[in-house]
């Protein structure tokens, strides 16, 4: 089977479907349905604020617009929005939403105009969720929070149901093990200084177990740290990046800070995506100007200029949808 399938439309324009169905080694297909498994048991037996209109509701909206922006700024052709299925769920999981049905438009938005905007050489350099889940937390004025602890169940089986299944089903395919690995120690060790720091004020043992038992730490560590497409792949670069994310947690905790990692990842993210220009810039001057700024590249700005003058009235839209 060949990489583009071309359907003959009645006006005889030839339409490219982008990819072939993804194969069943691709990484992205057991990740997929391990977030599939977890919404469903999350809207039948965990109690989740969100029903399952909601969540349908994101997903649909993010694969839409995941196919919409393709279209406008990748040349014309179809997409198999399987990326933009995963992004849109972890959304939807990892977001707290109840007011309403669209406030999480608004993630969904940056979480998928960021894979078309902020690239470097074609390639987006932040992962999806993560630029959602921190333009919520930053610019949704109050309206969105991380999900609520109960959601996950509150016992460890889900964290070892979401580490066993990672481990089985993916992760030695991503090539992401000294990343894995070192995060978790380096990480560990960062949390038992920090329950050693504030044992007068919080119980040591309260801090390790709620921290290194928390699924979204798993989810972190496992499914969005690990992005083949936004992570490093030698494995000495992996341990410092590993690192430097500890690092940076451990700095936004002393800031007092909620949503410590997330904000960790996206600053380390934001760095290197500055970095990667910079670089280029130096060493290819002629060329990084001819690649970079080219009519598509002004086009997708003019077009998220556009939508970004609208911001103060969309965000009150979202305020009065509200009451």
């Amino acid at each position: 089977m060949s990489a583009a399938t071309t359907v003959v439309s009645p006006k005889c324009r030839t339409l490219r479907l982008e990819s072939a169905p993804p194969h069943r080694t691709d990484p992205r297909v057991p990740f997929a349905a391990i977030l599939t498994v977890y919404a469903v048991l999350g809207c039948t037996w965990f109690g989740f604020n969100r029903n399952p209109i909601q969540i349908l509701l994101t997903v649909t909206v993010g694969c839409l617009m995941d196919m919409g922006f393709h279209w406008l700024f990748r040349g014309r052709n179809l997409l198999l929005p399987l990326s933009a299925y995963i992004s849109s769920l972890s959304i939807a999981l990892l977001l707290n939403y109840s007011h309403n049905y669209y406030l999480l438009f608004l993630p969904l938005f940056f979480c998928i105009g960021s894979k078309y905007l902020l690239t470097f050489q074609g390639r987006h350099v932040f992962n999806p969720s993560l630029f959602g889940v921190v333009a919520a937390l930053v610019l949704g004025g109050g309206l969105f929070s991380p999900a609520p602890a109960y959601q996950w169940g509150g016992t460890v089986l889900v964290a070892a149901f979401i580490v066993t299944a990672a481990l089985a089903l993916f992760v030695y395919r991503i090539q992401r093990g000294p990343l894995i690995v070192s995060f978790l120690i380096f990480y560990s060790l960062q949390v038992l200084l920090r329950a050693y720091v504030t044992r007068w004020h919080l119980p040591p043992q309260v801090l390790v177990l709620g921290t290194l038992s928390a699924p979204t730490f798993y989810l972190f560590t496992f499914y969005m740290m690990t992005d083949p497409k936004t992570s490093l792949a030698k494995p000495r670069q992996q341990v410092v990046w590993a690192l430097a994310i500890v690092l940076k947690d451990l700095w936004f905790h002393t800031r007092q800070s909620l949503y410590t990692l997330f904000f960790a990842l996206f600053t380390l993210s934001s760095g290197r995506f500055l970095w990667l220009h910079a670089r280029a810039l130096v060493r290819q001057r002629s060329f990084y100007f001819r690649s970079t700024f080219t009519a598509a590249a002004a086009a997708r700005v003019a077009f998220f200029q556009s939508l970004r003058r609208n911001r103060e009235s969309t965000r009150c839209w979202v305020m009065c949808s509200t009451r």
